[in-house]
């Protein structure tokens, strides 16, 4: 296995299905992470949903392919901030996932790469990405890209709550 007989393509339709089934995976290992929403029946499928009417469009998904298999998918979208943070657009890195046996091959930062290039080619004023916690290859690679990190995003669900 190379990284030189990868090939990368925006998503068509006939992708879809497998790429959705990648996601349930993505789903999986979030969960290993610190991941607590709700377990989520055809989750691949309801995450396609959100965003497939605006690709092309306000957002772009990305596949890798090696031996003609699909191997690895990223997620890029545009979106405008309310006023008081200035009105502008900013991309965000939604998700990703690269199959288990293509691993260190390269394809996660050349498809992070390839979607951070679409949007410099939206002007977007800046990129964004959240990562779970303990996700350390996926944070360290975003880091060696040019991202710092900027806030913690804390979450609470009602079996947590301290009521003192």
């Amino acid at each position: 296995m190379t990284e030189d007989a990868v090939i990368y393509r925006q998503a068509t339709e006939a992708d879809f299905p497998v790429v959705a089934s990648m996601y349930a995976k993505l789903d999986q290992l979030l969960r290993q992470h610190t991941y607590t929403f709700p377990v989520v029946e055809n989750v691949g499928e309801l995450w396609l949903d959100m965003f497939r009417r605006t690709l092309g469009r306000f957002s772009v998904l990305y596949i890798a392919e090696y031996q003609g298999e699909v191997v690895g998918f990223i997620v890029a979208r545009v979106k405008r901030v309310p006023e008081y943070l200035g009105g502008v657009m900013v991309g965000e890195l939604k998700d990703m996932w690269v199959e288990h046996k293509v691993r260190r091959l390269g394809i996660g930062e050349k498809l992070l790469r390839l979607a951070i290039e679409w949007c410099r080619e939206q002007k977007v004023y800046s990129l964004e990405a959240q990562i779970l916690l303990g996700n350390e290859p996926i944070i360290k690679l975003v880091e060696y890209l040019g991202m710092k990190k900027e806030l913690y995003q804390l979450r609470m669900i009602w079996e947590d709550y301290n009521e003192g």
